[in-house]
């Protein structure tokens, strides 16, 4: 059985080590060193990701989870209190997704420590996932094996599995206008910052109907207050779990910055929108749906099923023909300050992951 008092060592431990988005390398030969002394046959890709294995009887599986953080995400001082994990307040927790690692470690440890027969297991901890699913679109498939599995990535308990994500289209703007001194010629310029204005109003943004939304998250631009801005940046996204809406939504932003651009024939509106994940969707008779109901049953849980409006390595998975699910991994408040990690509900986790791995 799981031991709640190991497991909540591992993740304070886990969480102490800082692994900003492109600095996972301690992490990354910790759980190197914990799954080489469990038995596994541990290897890297050339992204670095962590892909190990372990022998076992029956239809192999992958437990995913992934090795960075956002930021403030340095020097966590995780505080337990009773049984919630948080951090002191100046930085996030970390428990999104080092409560996934040491679900999976933690799983792994009783099972072998049991001797119990067991599936054979892969397991593939990835880089870069925070911003981009960077580590998993740039994994070795060839290294994998296994076409089921589950990402312990997800919100909340750990009976929510999310059966339903989004396509995320990412969209960028380079924006050139014309400089000019602001007090002494300002018409002689043409500012980027006001087209850019332009085109946000025209942009269909924010909650579009239940499974669609988009975003500008980041505008910059200018040099100076005495400037008129030459140059601006815009980043920004359009999701949904349905393709065709995608399509439509990405249709209406292209129409906007055309429009935008016929208002402005000097300035020069350099637009990319390109898909960063699609979309995937199951139903509750699937089988990796089925294995993960099956687990959950056996600790006393109902799954949840639910839609969600972000993306995760399961993502990816889905898009070479893994069917990974995401699962909840006992945390709240993800990529604040306010973070907290429910540690019964956290060792909820490995327990469900400790029967997936025993249904032998």
């Amino acid at each position: 059985m799981a031991n709640r008092e190991r497991l909540v060592e591992s993740l304070v431990s886990l969480i102490r080590i800082d692994s900003p988005t492109g600095e996972e390398d301690e992490m990354d030969r910790e759980v190197t060193a914990r799954l080489q002394n469990l038995g596994f046959t541990v290897k890297h890709d050339a992204y670095g990701n962590v892909i190990a294995r372990l022998e076992g009887t029956g239809e192999a599986v992958i437990l995913s989870a992934h090795l960075d953080t956002v930021e403030p995400g340095r020097g966590i001082r995780p505080r337990l209190e009773g049984d919630i994990l948080r951090s002191d307040g100046t930085t996030i927790l970390g428990g999104d997704c080092k409560a996934g690692v040491a679900i999976v470690l933690e799983a792994l440890t009783s099972v072998v420590e049991s001797g119990s027969p067991h599936l054979p297991v892969e397991v593939v901890f990835s880089r870069a996932e925070e911003g981009g699913l960077n580590g998993a679109r740039n994994l070795d498939f060839s290294l994998i094996s296994a076409n089921r599995g589950v990402v312990f990535d997800g919100e909340g308990e750990v009976n929510r599995i999310t059966a339903a994500a989004p396509a995320q289209n990412v969209v960028k703007a380079e924006i050139t206008g014309r400089a000019s001194h602001a007090g002494l010629e300002p018409e002689k310029g043409l500012s980027a910052l006001v087209v850019a204005a332009h085109i946000l109003t025209r942009l269909p943004l924010g909650r579009i109907d239940d499974e669609t939304t988009s975003n500008v998250g980041y505008l910059e631009g200018g040099l100076k207050r005495n400037i008129v801005p030459e140059r601006a940046f815009l980043d920004g996204e359009i999701r949904s779990r349905d393709q065709q809406k995608l399509d439509r939504l990405t249709d209406q932003f292209r129409q906007a910055f055309a429009e935008v651009g016929n208002m402005y024939p000097d300035a020069r509106i350099d637009l990319d929108i390109a898909n960063s994940y699609r979309a995937y969707r199951v139903d509750t008779e699937h089988p990796a749906a089925v294995m993960v109901s099956q687990a959950l049953g056996q600790i006393g849980l109902q799954p949840q099923f639910a839609g969600s409006g972000g993306g995760s390595d399961a993502n990816v998975f889905f898009e070479h023909g893994i069917a990974a699910l995401p699962v909840g991994i006992g945390v709240r408040s993800f990529h604040t300050r306010e973070e907290t990690a429910l540690i019964p509900e956290v060792l909820q986790g490995a327990e469900m992951c400790q029967r997936l791995i025993t249904a032998v």
